[in-house]
């Protein structure tokens, strides 16, 4: 490698201009020592590298900046509806995302039809400028959590929706209020990831833009492949630097194995370095008989004999190391937190309307459990506890998504089902594995009933959360199934009415209120869907859609036969 290495440069150098004063100026006589003190013109030199490096590294990220912003407006122009497109990348610690300077682009017609000029200036602000954010954190950070589990598919999301949802932690800034005040409504969220690079890509729309056309396969296909390329013109920044470092090493190795050459003298010509490079045929002998060394060299050692798999196996060790460093330093700097500000309180108005809600409808939830469970003819019972921590979310949290109908019922069942499954495994008479060793003759193994409360609140959280259907309360009942065979089949059937009555309540109650709304969707099988439509589906969209035409066929029907009336 080192031969290589030499034979290369060396033949660099030969190609090197011919300027008998230059390199007489930077002469090195062999068995000289370095001068203890630079001269001028090495101070200079030095100063000219120390330029010439930076020029080439200047050049090379204006290069990937402007591929960048190319790969950007391309997608940008091309895309169906998108007026506005941002670029977010994750940085090396793992604790910010960042916007790449070229990883924006806004539709410049788009720009010139906002009506006045405060909102352009709004545009070009959020075009120009975007502050860092924590993963987790403002429109950026959340969609960056959303899309993690949708590498492939494009995420799509209404900026108004965000805006609204108590649980998504706002920038200090406003950006997501700001992005919605000019005329965005939609956003399209695609995942990149190339070599150690993460990021997001986001293509904003209109409020109005056509949703059909903006999920068609034609343009989600093209979202998908645009963002790819986004993401490899990103990552190979880094990549260029690193190519660039090694040759740089590679080079500076070079000239340090020749200057030893010639000191040591070992090849025995002792020319001067500058006539060696002007002096083609002493150049060649030089290459002979640096051949002739290294093939002594190998003739002498032979090769290696190091087994490879032990080889491969130390360097896999060596870069596992570094990695759980990585993360462990990464994890160190996160403790200190995002330096966000705490989430407001709510009025007194909104606290006196929400503690007489969730009292009425917890003393009714309470009084039908105490008749329920009061009868011991049945095996309907259920505790009324349950619900405390939904009612909370339900009237302090009305717009979460976390209380809506389908999270509620569904999370319900899922729990219970979890619960009930693992309340079948035995559990045996010990507490711990270890008491196992002191187990007396006849005693009954099974799995620890810890264990199993363990495992079903695991399973609980993270099975609502592979399904979407997200409702922290319910988790409490995989832990009370697990727990108790008390609750059985017939206090699914309790639960689902104290929904029922729950839900009903809220939805009487709630919209009371001027400012409120409950629910905000029922079943959620709309656009914002992330997952592959069903037969069910595409059959209820398909009914909606013939619904709405036959409407509108109607509407203007009737409005063409008063215009003929009037006419």
């Amino acid at each position: 490698m080192e031969s290589d290495s030499i034979n290369i440069e060396v033949s660099l150098a030969q190609d090197a201009p011919q300027s008998s004063s230059l390199l007489q100026g930077r002469s090195l006589m062999v068995g000289n020592s370095p001068p203890s003190k630079r001269t001028g013109f090495e101070e200079d030199n030095v100063q000219y590298k120390k330029s010439r490096k930076s020029i080439a590294r200047e050049e090379r990220y204006e290069y990937d900046k402007n591929l960048l912003r190319r790969a950007v407006e391309d997608a940008g122009i091309n895309a169906f509806g998108a007026v506005f497109v941002e670029v977010w990348a994750l940085n090396e610690d793992g604790t910010k995302l960042q916007r790449p300077e070229g990883g924006h682009w806004m539709d410049p017609a788009f720009w010139r039809s906002l009506p006045d000029d405060e909102l352009m200036e709004e545009a070009s602000s959020l075009d120009r400028n975007a502050g860092d954010c924590s993963p987790g954190v403002g429109l950026a950070g959340t969609l960056f959590e959303e899309s993690s589990a949708s590498s492939g598919r494009v995420h799509w999301r209404q900026i108004k929706s965000l805006m609204d949802d108590p649980f998504v932690q706002a920038e200090a800034e406003g950006r997501m209020e700001r992005l919605y005040r000019i005329g965005l409504g939609l956003v399209a969220t695609v995942p990149f990831s190339f070599q150690d690079q993460r990021g997001i890509v986001l293509y904003y729309s209109r409020k109005t833009a056509k949703i059909d056309r903006l999920r068609s396969k034609i343009n989600e296909r093209y979202l998908i492949g645009a963002a790819d390329l986004i993401g490899a013109s990103f990552a190979i920044h880094k990549s260029r630097e690193e190519a660039a470092e090694m040759r740089r090493q590679m080079f500076r190795e070079a000239v340090q194995k020749v200057k030893k050459d010639f000191k040591n003298n070992r090849s025995g010509l002792g020319p001067r370095l500058e006539s060696l490079v002007l002096d083609r045929e002493v150049l060649r002998k030089y290459k002979e008989e640096q051949a002739r060394l290294e093939e002594e060299e190998q003739g002498t050692w032979g090769p290696p004999r190091v087994d490879k798999a032990i080889a491969n196996l130390g360097r896999n060790v060596v870069s596992f190391g570094k990695w759980c460093l990585r993360r462990v330093d990464t994890s160190r700097k996160k403790w200190g937190g995002a330096h966000l500000l705490g989430p407001p309180r709510q009025s007194i108005g909104d606290c006196t309307f929400c503690f007489v809600g969730v009292f009425l409808a917890m003393l009714s939830l309470l009084r039908i459990a105490t008749a329920v469970n009061g009868n011991d003819r049945t095996t309907f019972d259920f505790d009324g506890g349950w619900y405390s921590s939904s009612l909370c979310i339900l009237f302090a949290l009305t717009p979460a998504p976390v209380g809506q109908p389908r999270q509620i019922y569904l999370a319900h069942i899922w729990n219970i089902l979890v619960g009930m499954a693992l309340r079948q495994i035995p559990s045996g008479d010990f507490t711990f594995f270890f008491q196992f060793a002191d187990a007396p003759p006849g005693a009954e193994y099974g799995l620890p009933l810890i264990w199993k409360q363990a495992l079903a609140v695991a399973f609980g959280v993270s099975g609502q959360a592979f399904i979407g259907i997200l409702h922290p309360p319910a988790t409490g009942l995989s832990l009370a199934f697990a727990s108790s065979d008390k609750w059985s089949w017939g206090t699914m059937l309790s639960v689902m009415a104290a929904d029922t009555f729950m839900v009903v309540f809220a939805i009487c109650y709630i919209n009371l209120a001027e400012k409120k709304q409950y629910p905000l969707y029922w079943l959620g099988l709309g656009w914002r869907a992330n997952v592959r439509m069903g037969k069910v589906q595409k059959s209820a969209q398909k009914s909606a859609n013939n619904a709405i035409r036959r409407a509108s066929s109607i509407n203007n029907s009737s409005n063409k036969k008063g215009g003929d009336e009037s006419v």
